[in-house]
This record gives structure tokens, sequence and C-alpha cells, in this order.
């Protein structure tokens, strides 16, 4: 260091070519490169700023990264949250086939973090390479990762033709961040489909995909007529031509479905002709059918209702069933109910179509064999007693709550409503005598329970479900609550054994324990019916208290058979192994830190470890422990990891408490003010330091409080720094020229004329002409032209005078013609004073 010194003196003191070329060959190494243009002494200072050394101004005036200098600006960009110097991740001098890129700053290249940069990789951009995007390459060949575009026209020209810049610089709203379409709707659209290309998307069209109409992605379809024949191809060859589709079809509906009216020809379609296609009648696309029914279908009946006409049963909808044929008024029998339901020939039956049963009678038994119904419990004559209407066999009439002794309530009521009589009168006897629940249900208990079902059950509850009748805690004296709530009956009583004489936990979950006994019987003590084990306390039940991250540690961690490695691991090793299943026979490892904690220190600090460590966090040791030595811990030492000082060649005593000792490298005075670093600095911080500079006779005033230590300390040495102002001004007082000071002869004792505050507005005391007013905010030059002081204006004036500078005549023009005109005395003190030439006084 010091022959470095040495070495940069010679070249100040005695600058030459050789001394010159001595010093850059103290180069640290050929430049990369990309740089290697400048790798000669001439252009240093292409990148190091003199007294500066390389700083981010240089870098970025560089003219390949001028675009880089504007983005950090704007805050812009990766480089934009760095807040060190470009050499921090750009370093130099490391030869031509260095990479000046240092990705290790951000995390490495392969597992960089690309939303840094602003820019999120999602979608298809998390798909592509690199060089996908960064495409430009530096003259050095390597590629380069700045001044890449982030807006989507960036990259993409326009790949859709749009002509509107509102679109070309909107493609999030189609494709989102990632550049995957969205799946759009004409509402979610960034513009008016039909403002903009006066074509609305309605019906299907507003549900089509946009490449559907624009093929290859092409937007910018040129104009061309809006018909439906630009896109769809006609499937009625000529028949249409001179025809609008809109006429029959309709973005609206299916395109094969037309929302042509047929009832305007006269012929409506109904039934089954309204969902026949068109050319299942229109056969000849250029000719109109007939209308009459026979023009189309043959006659089943073979001319059996040859006076009719077939819409007198039939009517115009093409339906088999005779819909327009008036039973009542031509058979006199009303069809109601199932009976209007019916196909014809489920009551006229016959061989083949054209012949038709003819009943005699309208009676029920002439249809039905009622003989046979009811198991013979009623008369022929009683079907209308209960029976509302013809084919309807629900009971409208009967009431069973009245006509009969057992009334229905609940579900048995809702059989009834829905018809399901044949639930409980499965034969059709209804006249039965069973009115108690064992009569019709099965008893499921065997009889353990007794006849008594209404005890628990309710028709107007499900059989299954008995909570809101059956109060376990009161017929059982054990109450249902959490999980118990929750169970099915049959989980605690299987096969419907409902009396079990079991009334503890262990009764029924023996083979459940998961702790095998080792923790007794009685489960209430820690567990709930609900779940979990609220009631046990770690701190009341065991004799381990627990604090700090021990409340937050998983009990997997702590309850282990063994370590890995039968000892126990160090500290941090629950972040690197997965964690274990829960042993809930929950084995113990010990009561003391050293059971659980591998001991770094080797027993050396014997087995208390909570003298030092707290278990709040293991890293943060008692500052107190370190304050009972000769060296207490303050500010930045007081945030330091301990083995910060105490490597592991280094012991955790004896390091001694001179600042010396640690910091011997880090002393920039080089020992030159002694190893008593506590005079000037603190452990709170480095800088600044406290001296006192008065205390070695030279107190800092003015712009001396404001100047750097090294300004006047340049070579880092502090003893022995002269005191007077030419010892370190002497090249101010050399270069004064107003006035010049060595050609004037002025003295080196510049406290003569000069202040500590500022050089400027010296206080030279003009002893033959005392300066006042106006006079004291002149320059030097003004009165001294040419820096003659001797005598000014070259020895013209002679005498101390005003008129002799602002007469007729002389350097200073002020005096006016007037004067002499009118006769005024050359005494200009009789009228002016000397703080302003006007307003001037007339003299008496």
């Amino acid at each position: 260091m010091r022959a470095a010194l040495l070495l940069v003196l010679g070249v100040v003191l005695f600058p030459g070519t050789a001394l010159a070329d001595e010093f850059f060959k103290l180069s640290p190494g050929p430049l990369s490169k990309a740089h290697e243009e400048f790798d000669n002494h001439d252009n240093c200072t292409k990148c190091h700023e003199l007294g500066a050394g390389v700083t981010n101004f240089l870098c970025l005036d560089c003219h390949q990264h001028r675009p880089l200098r504007d983005a950090i600006k704007a805050g812009k960009g990766l480089h934009a949250r760095f807040k060190d110097q470009c050499r921090t991740c750009h370093t130099d001098h490391k030869g031509r086939e260095h990479l000046i890129v240092d990705w290790s700053g951000v995390g490495g290249r392969r597992d960089f973090d690309h939303e840094k940069t602003g820019f999120s990789l999602v979608g298809v951009h998390g798909e592509l390479t690199c060089t996908a995007c960064h495409k430009k390459k530096l003259k050095s060949g390597v590629t380069s990762y700045a001044s890449v575009a982030i807006t989507c026209d960036g990259c993409h020209k326009n790949p859709h033709q749009f002509t509107s810049a509102d679109l070309r610089k909107n493609c999030e709203s189609c494709h989102g961040k990632g550049g995957k379409t969205k799946k759009l709707e004409p509402k979610d659209l960034p513009f008016d489909h039909g403002e903009r290309t006066k074509f609305a998307l309605t019906g299907r069209h507003g549900k089509a995909e946009c490449v559907d109409c624009h093929r290859n992605a092409d937007m910018g379809v040129p104009d061309r007529p809006r018909v439906c024949a630009s896109c769809h191809k006609s499937p009625h060859g000529n028949a249409f031509v001179a025809k609008n589709c809109e006429k029959c079809h309709g973005p609206e509906v299916v395109f094969a479905r037309a929302n042509f009216d047929h009832g305007t020809t006269g012929f409506p379609l109904r039934s089954k002709h309204a969902t026949k296609q068109c050319a299942k009648c229109h056969k000849a696309t250029d000719k109109k059918p007939a209308s009459e029914c026979l023009s189309c279908h043959k006659d089943p009946h073979r001319r059996r209702f040859s006076g009719l006409s077939c819409g007198n049963c039939h009517g115009i909808g093409g339906s088999k069933r005779p819909d327009s044929f008036d039973h009542k008024a031509r058979t006199k029998f009303l069809l109601t109910a199932g009976h209007a339901s019916l196909d014809c020939r489920k009551c006229h039956r016959g061989k083949g179509p054209r012949r038709f049963e003819k009943f005699e009678t309208s009676d029920c038994a002439s249809c039905h064999a009622h003989e046979k119904a009811h198991q013979g419990q009623f008369e022929s004559s009683e079907c209308e007693r209960c029976h509302k209407e013809g084919g309807n066999k629900n009971v409208a009439k009967f009431d069973h709550n009245r006509d009969s002794r057992f009334a229905l309530v609940g579900f048995h009521a809702e059989l009834e409503q829905q018809g399901k009589c044949r639930s409980c009168h499965p034969t059709d006897a209804f006249r039965t005598g069973k009115l108690a629940c064992k009569d019709c249900h099965q008893d499921s208990h065997d009889g353990s329970l007794g006849d008594a079902c209404e005890r628990c059950h309710a028709p107007t509850v499900n059989f299954v479900d008995t909570d809101e009748k059956f109060d376990h805690l009161r017929v059982t004296t054990f109450a249902l609550e959490g999980r118990h709530a929750e169970a099915d009956c049959e989980d605690c009583h299987p096969e419907r054994q409902y009396k079990t004489g079991k009334t503890t936990c262990i009764d029924c979950h023996r083979e459940d324990d998961p702790h095998v006994g080792k923790l007794g019987e009685k489960c209430d003590t820690c567990h709930t019916p609900h779940k979990g084990a609220p009631k046990f306390k770690h701190e009341e039940m065991t004799k381990f208290v627990r604090t700090g991250v021990h409340l937050d540690t998983q009990c997997q961690r702590c309850h282990v058979v063994s370590f890995p490695g039968s000892k126990p691991p160090v500290v941090g090793w629950a972040k690197h192994v997965p964690l274990p299943a829960m042993d809930f026979q929950f084995p113990a490892p010990g009561s003391e830190c050293r059971d659980c904690h591998h001991d770094v220190h080797e027993g050396a600090y014997g087995s208390a470890c909570e003298s030092c460590h707290d278990p709040s966090s293991f890293q943060n040791a008692n500052a107190a422990v370190h304050d009972t030595g000769s060296f207490r811990l303050q500010g930045t030492h007081d945030r330091l990891r301990c083995e910060r000082c105490h490597e592991p060649d280094r012991p955790l005593t004896g390091l001694g408490a001179m600042c010396q000792l640690c910091h011997l490298g880090d002393d920039i005075h080089n020992n030159s003010l002694g190893p008593n670093c506590g005079r000037c600095h603190s452990q709170f911080d480095w800088a600044p330091a406290r001296f006192n500079h008065t205390s070695i006779g030279f107190a800092l005033r003015g712009a001396h409080k404001l100047a750097r230590c090294r300004d006047c300390h340049t070579i880092g040495s502090y003893a022995g720094t002269p005191t007077d102002c030419y010892a370190c001004h002497q090249g101010d007082y050399l270069a004064a020229t107003r006035p010049s000071h060595p050609m004037l002869g002025f003295g080196t004792d510049c406290a003569t004329c000069h202040n500590s505050t500022t050089f400027r507005g010296a206080k030279y005391q003009h002893l033959r002409f005392a300066l006042r007013g106006a006079h004291q905010a002149l320059f030097c030059e003004s009165c001294h032209p040419g820096s003659q002081y001797e005598q000014a204006f070259g020895g013209r004036v002679v005498a101390f005078e005003c008129f002799a500078c602002h007469g007729a005549g002389g350097p200073v023009t002020d005096w006016p013609q007037s004067h002499e005109r009118d006769g005024y005395p050359t005494s200009c003190e009789l009228c002016h004073i000397e703080a302003a030439w006007v307003p001037a006084r007339r003299p008496r």
C-alpha cells in the first residue's frame, strides 16, 4: 500500500512517460471482449472518473446503454430495482473471454425471476426460450437482455391487420396477459362490433369464435357484402335465389329450423307436421304440394269412415290420435281423466283400423271386470261412491279419516295424496282390520324395545330420523354431543342392538385407542366428543413447560423414538427433514436442551444452555452474557451473529476489547492515529466520526466544516498535517488573477484578507482610499484595470478625487456635458454621495 502511494506521489511530482507507463502496468487485467477497444491507458477515463472510480454515470452514458439509462430514470425494468453501482454485477478486467454479466445477483440465469423486470411470464410467454424475445446481440457476441419492449405491439407486429390504433394497443382485452385467446362474447369485446363493422353479433353469431369468420386471425377483413351467402352456402339450390335468407332464417335459431310462418299458406303445421323437415313434404322445390290428407297419406280405415272427412277426427295436425272427434256429442260418453288419454283402440277393440267395437251401455262394468275388483268387498254399483269420474282410479269422495278407523297423517297421508293406496292395500282389499304399527311394519328391533313404536317413531317423521322425538339423554342417560350427534345410530348400535350397557369412551373405542393404553383409559381427561384434545394442557399435565418456539413446534418434531443418526440433530434440521407421522404414544427424548438439540460448543460451556440462549430463538444469544466482560455489545455489534466474530478457529473467549484486533484491515488511517478507535468512532455507526478537531489546535469553521477528511488528508495520513492556509491553498494563491497575488507580491498569510467561510469577498483594508457606499461592491479591476494597483488607471489618477475617475476624459463617463456647460464645480461631493450617484442635491 505504501509503495503504491509513493508511486502515485512520484507521478504527481515528477510527471513523465516512463512513470505513467509503470503506473498503467498495475492494471488488474485485460478487459472483456466488449471493451477491448478501450484496453490502453489513454482510455481509462472512459470508465474511470477521476477521484470517484467507476461510476454509474459513465456506464450509462455509453451509446449502447442510453436506452437503459432512460428506463432506470423512469423507474422501469429490472435495473431500476437496484440502487447499487453497475460494477456490483458487471465486473471487468478479467480477460477477453469473461462474460461481463454476473447473474448471481438475481438468483442465476436458470432460476431468474422474470417478475422483477416488471414483465410477468405467464401463459404462452412462460413456454418460450429467452432468445425467442431477446434476439439482440452485443458486439461481443453475447445476447443482450436489455431494452426489450414490454408491450404486445413491441414484439408482435399487428398480426390481426388492425387499422385502428386503439385496437393495436389493447391486446390484453382479448388475449389476457399470457397471450392465450380468451373466449369472448360480444359484450366482452373491446369494441362494438355492430357499430364498427355494421354487422351486429346476435343469436348464434354471438356464440361463434372470432376465427370462425376471420380466417388466419385476420381481423382486417376488407369490405364485402354483409349477406348470408358471403359465408354460408345455400342448401336450396336455385329455389330461393331471388329471396332473402332472413325471411325464413335468422341467427337466433338453428339454420335448419326456419322461422317461416307456414300458416300464411293456409296450411298451419301442427303436431307431427311441425316436427318434419321441409323437404319431407316439399320434395319438389319448384312445385307447391296439395293440402288434402290423402295426397300424402293412405286411408288406413279402408273407407270405413268415408262419410267423414279426416279433419273431423284428426284435425290438421298430422296426429294419428283423433283429437278433433267430439266423443260426447257423437257417442253420449264423455272422456275424462284416464279415458281421455287412452288410445281409441284401448276401448274400441277390433281387427284392423277399419273395425271399431261398439258398446251397448256406458256402465263401468262393460269394460272393467268389476267382480274381481277389491277382492269382491264392494258391489259393482258402488264405484261412484268413492270414485269421482270415469277413467280416474283416485278416490275423491272417500274420507279415510272419517270413513275408517285409521286416520291418515304424515307419510300415510302423503300416500293417499299421491294415489298410492296400493302401498297399504296391495290386493285392493281395503277392509284389513290392521291398526297397529306392527301389523304393517316389521320390527327391526326384534321386540327388544317392546311394541310401543310411537315412543320413538311417528308417522310425521322419517322412520330413521328419530331425533325430533327420541330424547337420547332422557331415555338412556347418555347425551349425544359433538361427533356422537353426527354419527348414524348404526355406528354405535350395529344390527339395531340398542341396549348395549356401554357408557365410557373405552367401551367403544378400545380398539381405536391410538395411544395403545399408554395414557390410561380416561379418554375424557384430554378429549371431548367434538374433536381433538382441547382439554390437554402441556404445561399442566407434563413436566415440560413450553415457551418460545416450542409453542409453535409440531408434536412430531419432539416426540420421536430416536433422532436421525441416534444423536440430537443440528439447529435447523427440521427445515430439511419431512414431518414424520404422528406417534400417538408420545415418546419423550428428555427434558434438557441437549437431549433434543446438538451442542455446537461440544460441552465446553456446560449443559445450562438457557444461561445464554432464549427459547424464542436459538440464534438470539442473551446479550447480557456478553456484557459481563470487558467488551460490551452495543449498536452494530449487538445485531451481529456470534459466528461473525467467533469463527471456528477463534473461541468464544479471549478476543479482547481493542477495535484493532478485529478491524485492523478496516483502519483507513493506516495506524497513524493509534489503536484507540473509540475516541472518534462508536459501535452504533462507523461514520460520521465524532472527532473534535479543536483538540489538535485547528478548529473547523465555515467551508472547512463541509469538507471531507480526504480533502485535506489526501493520502490517509492524519499526523503532521500543516495548519496554515498557504500549505493547502498554494494552488489557489498562484491561480488568483483578480488580483494576481504573486505579481503584486501579496503575502502568504491568507487570513489577512480571506476567511474560512468563502474564498471570495476578501476583506483587504483599502488604506489610502477608504471604500464606502457603492465602492464597496465593486471588483478591484473596476478601478485598477490591468492589475495596476500602485496607481489607479495606469498612473493617471494622482489625487483621490471623484473627478479623477468620473470627470471628463476619465475612465468612467459619469460626468455629463451639461455640468460643464452650466459651470458646475468639479467637487462632486458637493452634490453627490458615495452610496449612489443619484439622486443628487443642489449645491448651496
